[in-house]
């Protein structure tokens, strides 16, 4: 296997794979969408709300406004053990875990004159590692003597349960395609390399050439503008690319860290269960 990183931030990543099987490649991308947990506010308890929208619209707002989860995965508990809180009978030992559950953040913001814009940055959290990743997300607009007060409690949770949850705006799995010209049958008439949106295509000398062959979106106008059928898009049976971009709740390497390591223990578990039964040795 191998691999090569075309594109870093701080946001995003991108990842050429090689030799590496598609369905394992999309069971990643998968996992990276709807297992990975973040931190995002899951109850708000309002306290006054005297502006023009409604409770529940204002604590769903609140609710997708990413937070800061990289110091939170460690400190706490995951989903599973923190769900089981809310079953009738709870043990004793759980009731004492609330504060390795939830983390608490306040907003009270209010308009003695004039029109305020409520943003995400009003809000308080008793965890300084638990923050929204941007203080410029608006939630609402106050009009004159308007005020708006609630708590509110963040957990951890997974994608699959809401996607407020997920780390990614967006996971993609794509092929890598292969330009195919035929120089024989190639009469260098250019209307291949005017279609061509992403522009990998020019003609040098006597030659038509790909200039970047990854950047190709396997759209196939080039194809379909050549009467001479001196070029065909394919793709390569042994190359992937993945791309995702991250809503700031987790750094890119540490969402693909922790993917990966979900995947493996859902194999690990797989695997006992299959020599359990007696299916494999």
């Amino acid at each position: 296997m191998d691999l090569e990183v075309l594109e870093r931030s701080d946001r995003h990543l991108r990842i050429l794979f090689k030799n590496v099987p598609y369905p394992i490649l999309n069971a990643l991308r998968r996992v990276i969408m709807a297992e990975v947990p973040t931190m995002a506010v899951d109850e708000v308890i309002f306290v006054d709300n005297t502006s023009a929208i409604y409770d529940e619209i204002l604590a769903h707002r609140v609710g997708l406004i990413p937070l800061k989860s990289d110091e939170a995965l460690e400190k706490y508990l995951p989903p599973e053990i923190c769900l089981k809180c809310e079953q009738p009978e709870v043990p004793s030992e759980l009731k004492e875990l609330c504060s390795r559950c939830f983390v608490h953040l306040t907003l009270d913001v209010r308009s003695d004159e004039g029109v305020v814009t409520v943003y995400s940055g009003d809000l308080k959290s008793d965890d300084p590692d638990v923050v929204p990743v941007s203080d410029k997300i608006p939630i609402a607009v106050l009009g004159p003597n308007q005020r708006i007060a609630f708590e509110a409690r963040a957990r951890l949770g997974r994608g699959k349960e809401h996607i407020k949850w997920s780390p990614v705006t967006v996971a993609a799995t794509t092929y890598v395609a292969k330009v195919i010209i035929d120089k024989e049958a190639c009469t260098l008439c250019g209307e291949c390399v005017k279609v061509c949106p992403e522009k990998i295509l020019k003609i040098e000398g006597k030659e038509l050439k790909v200039i970047d062959e990854m950047k190709c979106s396997l759209c196939r106008q080039c194809v379909k503008v050549c009467k001479d059928e001196a070029i065909k898009i394919d793709h390569y049976e042994d190359r992937y690319v993945l791309f995702f971009e991250t809503t700031g709740a987790l750094k890119p390497e540490h969402v693909l860290n922790e993917g990966l390591k979900i995947l493996l223990n859902k194999i690990d578990k797989f695997q006992k269960s299959l020599k359990a039964e007696g299916v494999i040795k």
